[in-house]
């Protein structure tokens, strides 16, 4: 919606500095003060051009532009190297209101990706292993990115790429054979099956001969071997019931789950591909595409013994999202340490002569750290995603039961305020960067919050209860006080910050948008009269929650996050 206003600043624009009146849009942002108005023009990149310091630039604009009297503008003003425009109150009330009432949960969205489809692979853990907190990212950054491009009008298949192939899997069955009478398979099957898998390992730091007896075993499923395909199905069921668990808590939705055996018959195929190219080259015993040109070490195709790696995998895997899954973009959500392996996956499948090589994206990021060092699934020193989850819950029915023992639905609540806050806390900072894992930071329920966050939302949804009238989005009073004006243009803003979060696959922007706007909700709700203020103003401020609301539930739901209706 700033868009607008931007949009009738441009032209005046147009005469002084040498852009287009997109390019003039796009340079534009909103001043850091409220005072300062909605929308602020830097001219500090035309300095040099104009000869000129960028203050003195900007004030002889603002004093030309003032002389104008541009229609709904109330203020043109100088700081520094900025114009600032400040709108008149009506205006951008009216402008809010109307659109909040014509779109309401569509805001934020639109038809930029109509006709396109985006596959996106996220979570993907390997099977046999209960997702550990560092599937958290993968999961939710996934889910996150999954819901804002589908709000730009893309048509989403998600993908949950199971590690479901490997020499683990011989390792497992033999595991499997020698101790499962030992476990309850019945009634924990999960806990029993990582159970024996770090056994296995322990083992064979003890007796070597036991990894060459799971890579026999591995060869013997490769090659066919019914009771071992019987037995690494009931792995993969096993782990698929309790991933669907967490993703039901969570909200996950994927729209496919193919594991990394579903291309174990694409992977030839795909080779011949890079063979009838002439880029497929022997070193060393070993297959290779160079990627010298690029600055890349070789991409390893095939190993000297002729095993296939990763790289043929994802190249098939690529190949079939493309031309079956009819994707335009291929996203893949997985951590930064995998930088260097998808670099060189989308660099063969440009040397393979395919022009949506460049709308392959690795989307990476950083890792939980810990105090005692890094996690280890195979010494069993993990912390697992669905403990996690399950504590979150267990905290908010112990506060609930604290401070609001007659809530309605109580475990219905804990469920969606504990999720959100690990959910929040997941998303809030830039994925790029590692996360220190702090239960109580993650279980955080004051500040800035999943659960401060919500709590906002529910207290709007307790001021419409409370209002006796229907809502009135037409012929509203102005709102003019610092507090509404500066509610209304973060408002404004919630299209821009979808976009951006969108172009940029950042979910934190989205969140950081909701903490701002829970903040500056709350300054309003404290500062102004609400429900005892004489009827056409609260009428006009019953609007401006419920417009609040609307915007602050669809912000959340982009991170998969529910408001209760109390709390």
């Amino acid at each position: 919606m700033i868009d607008v206003l931007k949009k009738k600043i441009a032209p005046h624009f147009s005469n002084l500095l040498p852009l287009s009146e997109l390019d003039l849009v796009n340079l534009m942002e909103a001043p850091k003060d409220i005072k300062f108005g909605q929308v602020s023009m830097p001219v500090f990149r035309f300095s040099k051009q104009l000869k000129k310091a960028p203050p003195m630039i900007a004030k002889e604009f603002a004093q030309l532009l003032s002389d104008k009297n541009i229609e709904d503008v109330a203020e043109v003003t100088s700081v520094a190297g900025f114009v600032n425009f400040r709108f008149e109150d009506q205006f951008v009330q009216e402008l809010l209101f109307s659109n909040v009432q014509k779109l309401g949960s569509k805001m934020g969205d639109s038809h930029h990706g109509e006709g396109q489809t985006i596959v996106i692979d996220f979570s993907s853990p390997n099977v046999a292993k209960p997702m550990s907190v560092g599937h958290l990212r993968a999961t939710m950054i996934g889910q996150a990115i999954y819901n804002i491009c589908q709000s730009q009008g893309y048509k989403m298949v998600g993908v949950n790429h199971l590690g479901d192939w490997g020499v683990q899997f011989g390792r497992l069955a033999v595991a499997y054979e020698m101790w499962s009478s030992e476990y309850d398979f019945d009634t924990q099957p999960m806990k029993s099956l990582f159970a024996i898998y770090v056994r296995f390992h322990e083992e064979m730091e003890k007796n070597p001969d036991l990894e060459s007896q799971g890579s026999l075993t591995f060869k013997k499923l490769e090659e066919g071997d019914e009771s071992l395909k019987k037995l690494w199905q009931k792995f993969i069921d096993i782990s698929l019931n309790e991933y669907n668990q967490v993703y039901d808590i969570l909200g996950i939705q994927h729209d496919a789950t193919l594991g990394e055996s579903f291309y174990n018959d694409k992977m030839k195929s795909a080779e011949k591909l890079l063979e009838d190219k002439g880029i497929l080259e022997e070193s060393e015993g070993a297959m290779i595409v160079r990627l010298d040109e690029f600055d890349m070490p070789p991409c390893l195709i095939r190993k000297s013994d002729g095993a296939s790696l990763y790289a043929t995998r994802d190249l098939a895997c690529a190949l079939y999202r493309h031309n079956e899954q009819k994707g335009d973009k291929l996203v893949y959500v997985t951590g930064m340490d995998q930088n260097l392996h998808f670099s060189q996956l989308f660099k063969v499948i440009e040397k393979l002569g395919y022009e949506w090589a460049k709308n392959c994206k690795h989307i990476g990021f950083g890792m939980y750290k810990f105090a005692d060092g890094k996690m280890s699934t195979r010494k069993g020193n993990v912390i697992f995603l669905r403990d996690i989850v399950d504590k979150a819950i267990a905290m908010c029915e112990k506060i609930i039961e604290e401070k609001n023992p007659n809530l309605v639905n109580k475990k219905e609540v804990a469920k969606q305020v504990g999720v959100g806050a690990v959910i929040f806390n997941d998303l809030s900072g830039d994925s790029n960067k590692d996360v220190k894992f702090d239960w109580d930071k993650v279980l955080d329920f004051e500040g800035d919050s999943g659960p401060y966050i919500q709590y906002s939302g529910v207290r709007c949804k307790s001021l419409i209860d409370k209002y006796s009238s229907d809502i009135k989005f037409d012929s509203c009073v102005e709102l003019s006080s610092n507090e509404e004006r500066a509610l209304i243009r973060h408002l404004l803003l919630f299209s821009d910050v979808v976009r951006t979060s969108f172009e940029n696959y950042k979910p934190h922007y989205v969140a950081n948008y909701a903490l701002d706007l829970a903040k500056l909700f709350n300054n309003f709700y404290h500062k102004c009269q609400i429900l005892k203020a004489e009827d056409s103003l609260k009428s006009a401020r019953m609007t401006l929650v419920y417009s609040s609301l609307t915007i602050l539930t669809k912000a959340l739901s982009l991170l998969n996050i529910e408001i209760p209706e109390r709390m």
